[in-house]
C-alpha cells in the first residue's frame, strides 16, 4: 500500500512539474509574441513616420520644393540657382493679387530670361489654379502649391511670417534671400526693386 502511495505521489509531481513546464512555455510563447507584435507595430510606425509623403517637401526659406500646382512634379527654388528669382505668393481671395498678378506677368516678359518668377499658391481652399489661369501666369510660370501650416501656408506664414497676401521673395542667383516684400507691389515699383536688387533692367 505505501509503495502504492508513493507511486501515486511521484506521479502526481511528475503531472505538476509538468503542467508548470507547459505553462511556462506558454507563457513564453506569449510573451515572445507580444514583443514581436510590439516590434512590429513600432516598425511599421516609424515607417509611416519615415515614408516620404508627395505633398512634404523642404519649406525653408532657402530651400522649398513644393508640389506643383497645375500638375503632378515638384517646384524647388534650386531649380532657379543661377538667375534671380521672384516668388510671388498669392490666393485666390487676394484682391490685390488681381492687379499684381497680371503687372508681374507684363515685368516678367520685359525682362525675360534674365529673371525667373515663380508663382506659389498659399492660404488658399480656394481654385488657385483657375485665377493663375485667368491671369495668364499658367503655362507660363511655374506654378507651386504651398503645403503645411493652417491652409497650406507653411512656407509664406511659417517660414516668411506673412500676415496675408500677396508677398514676394526675392532671391539672389545663389539662392539667397534678398528681400521679402509684405504687400503688393505695381510694376514700376517692381521694376525698380529688380534693377536694386538684381541691377536687372529694360
Amino acid at each position: 500500500m505505501a509503495r502504492s502511495s508513493n507511486q501515486q505521489q511521484r506521479d502526481q509531481r511528475r503531472r505538476e512539474a509538468e503542467s508548470k513546464r507547459k505553462a511556462a512555455t506558454r507563457k513564453s510563447t506569449i510573451r515572445n509574441f507580444g514583443i514581436a507584435g510590439a516590434i512590429g507595430i513600432a516598425l511599421i510606425g516609424l515607417l509611416v513616420v519615415l515614408w516620404p509623403d508627395p505633398e512634404i517637401g523642404n519649406t525653408t526659406a532657402t530651400a522649398w520644393d513644393l508640389p506643383q500646382l497645375d500638375g503632378d512634379g515638384r517646384v524647388k527654388i534650386a531649380d532657379s540657382h543661377g538667375t534671380p528669382t521672384v516668388a510671388a505668393f498669392f490666393a485666390s481671395w487676394c484682391e490685390v493679387c488681381e492687379d499684381e498678378i497680371p503687372e508681374y506677368l507684363a515685368v516678367s516678359q520685359q525682362v525675360g530670361d534674365q529673371v525667373h518668377f515663380v508663382g506659389i499658391d498659399t492660404q488658399d481652399n480656394g481654385s488657385g489654379l483657375g485665377d493663375a489661369e485667368r491671369w495668364g501666369i499658367a503655362g507660363v510660370w511655374p506654378l507651386a502649391k504651398d503645403i503645411g501650416g493652417n491652409n497650406g501656408s507653411g512656407l509664406s506664414t511659417g517660414t516668411f511670417g506673412a500676415r496675408g497676401s500677396p508677398m514676394t521673395v526675392f532671391y539672389d542667383e545663389t539662392g539667397a534671400v534678398v528681400h521679402v516684400q509684405q504687400g503688393g507691389l505695381s510694376a514700376e515699383q517692381l521694376l525698380a526693386a529688380l534693377d536694386e536688387f538684381f541691377g536687372v533692367q529694360v
